[in-house]
């Protein structure tokens, strides 16, 4: 069976049925008043806070609709309209965009060749890139450009956020890193090319690389990520680490037991482990997705105004993606997250 899309099943996070055929048993009439049904309860909204790497969807929709030759505002319209779609399939009671620092990064800090070899980005998608973040501000999302940081730290930041909250999480994002992230109650949907959308749950990684999104941090710093200029162990690829760690789960358990890893998969698989073992730390370090970006609950909760959206939408030429765009985040600040201990 191919995997599920967001587009094929919209029903993300709803609550479980009731047990039995999988419907909930008819109400009962009332006594002495025969032929009449109660009303069903209204189902109450479920909190979901969704978080949507800008930067990633920015790149998509402008390359999408033919980039700088594309008509002035259509990939804005692709942007709005992608957002559009994944907020209908989460319809999310919270909602933050995060977006990579244009200035600084720290990660190129630590290491000079993070992304160095990227071909520079064309004018005109640096010119969208800028106008982004500040326009969905003015339709009234919350927007979190973090210093020295990227999209997908909002990204973590927000599902570390809904765990303490004890809420689900929806994260969209073109970045594979973010695999780290999918758990029970953490979906992530790829942004692929030709804006398509893939749902990733744990037996979708599973199926695809042989690997639990626990592993997969490991797995990612063995394989290395060609798109981040981050080569990975020269002689160990997707397969072998994925073997690797299906056999002992971490990096750490195989280094110390050399003797079985050179029976399972060859004793170059442990001189390459040995020998390039600082290239998998560096690789860990550069790729793991930060937890502790500020976010405030308010504005990730913060319900969208009509007018206000139908103003700036206007202005921009989009005003035919108003109703859309509203429906779709029509239940930000709906549901009531349930508080955890300790600070937010």
């Amino acid at each position: 069976m191919p995997p599920v899309t967001a587009a094929d099943d919209p029903r993300l996070f709803v609550p479980d049925e009731p047990a039995g055929n999988g419907s909930a048993p008819p109400a009962s009439p009332p006594a002495g008043r025969p032929g009449r049904r109660r009303r069903a309860p209204r189902r109450r909204p479920v909190p979901v806070l969704l978080a949507v790497d800008g930067n990633g969807l920015a790149h998509r929709a402008f390359h999408a609709v033919g980039g700088a030759e594309a008509p002035p505002g259509e990939a804005l319209e692709r942007v709005l309209a992608m957002l559009a779609r994944i907020g209908a399939a989460v319809q999310p009671s919270g909602c933050v965009v995060g977006f990579d620092d244009p200035v600084r990064s720290l990660r190129r800090d630590r290491h000079p060749g993070y992304k160095a070899a990227r071909p520079p980005k064309d004018d005109a998608l640096v010119g969208f890139l800028d106008q982004l973040p500040g326009l969905l501000a003015l339709l009234g999302l919350s927007v979190v450009v973090p210093d020295g940081l990227e999209a997908d730290d909002v990204l973590g930041s927000a599902a570390a956020l809904a765990r303490r909250r004890g809420i689900a999480a929806a994260l969209a994002t073109g970045d594979q890193d973010a695999f780290a992230l999918v758990a029970p109650t953490v979906q992530v949907f790829y942004l692929v090319t030709g804006a398509r959308v893939q749902q990733v749950s744990p037996s979708w990684l599973r199926a695809r690389y042989g690997v639990a999104p626990e592993a997969y941090p490991a797995f990612a710093a063995l394989r290395g990520d060609a798109s981040d200029c981050l080569p990975g162990i020269r002689g160990i690829g997707a397969v072998t680490a994925a073997r690797l760690l299906a056999a002992y789960g971490d990096v750490d358990a195989a280094l110390a037991d050399p003797a079985g890893v050179a029976r399972l998969l060859g004793p170059w698989v442990v001189e390459a482990l040995v020998t390039q073992r600082a290239t998998y730390e560096l690789n860990r370090e550069l790729m793991a997705i930060r937890d502790d970006v500020a976010l405030e609950v308010a504005a990730c909760n913060r319900p969208l105004e009509r007018q206000r959206v139908l103003a700036v939408l206007e202005q921009h030429g989009a005003s035919g993606l108003a109703d859309r765009f509203l429906g779709s985040f029509a239940q930000l600040g709906r549901a009531a997250w349930r508080r955890a201990p300790g600070p937010a």
